[in-house]
């Protein structure tokens, strides 16, 4: 599993909080790509993306899931030998080109939230998820 993030994680608060859950996580890989215009940060998204991807892009007008079926989301796509990339765009989200190459589009809430927060918020989500595939306490 992979998420590839515009943009660099300044405070030191939600680099402890994403290396915390990301430690946890079987087999995470984090990308950044470098902030810039949106077709740039784009055209370097799409370079990091194979073929073979299934491709989640974060968009508040995405589908939106609870725990449970996000968890069994996952794990389907983990079953059907998906490789799964998360895409997080910068401040002026991501491009066109970029949002027709995935496969889905997820929003978490009808909030905006700050890139560097939803970083670790989307891997907190993957955390539970695998708890929740797992039957682990840690959802409860």
């Amino acid at each position: 599993m992979k998420i590839i993030a515009v943009g660099k994680i300044k405070k030191k608060y939600l680099l402890d909080g994403i290396e915390f859950y990301a430690k946890q996580i079987s087999k995470l890989e984090i990308v950044e790509i470098r902030q810039s215009t949106t077709e740039k940060e784009g055209k370097d998204i799409l370079d990091k993306i194979s073929n073979r991807d299934y491709v989640i892009a974060l968009d508040i007008k995405g589908k939106k899931y609870d725990s449970e079926s996000f968890s069994k989301k996952i794990e389907e796509l983990k079953l059907n030998g998906e490789d799964i990339v998360f895409l997080i765009g910068g401040s002026h989200g991501l491009s066109d080109e970029v949002k027709r190459r995935a496969n889905e589009r997820l929003s978490f809430s009808d909030f905006t939230f700050p890139h560097e927060l939803f970083r670790l918020m989307l891997v907190e989500q993957i955390y539970r998820a695998e708890s929740i595939s797992q039957n682990k306490p840690y959802h409860k």
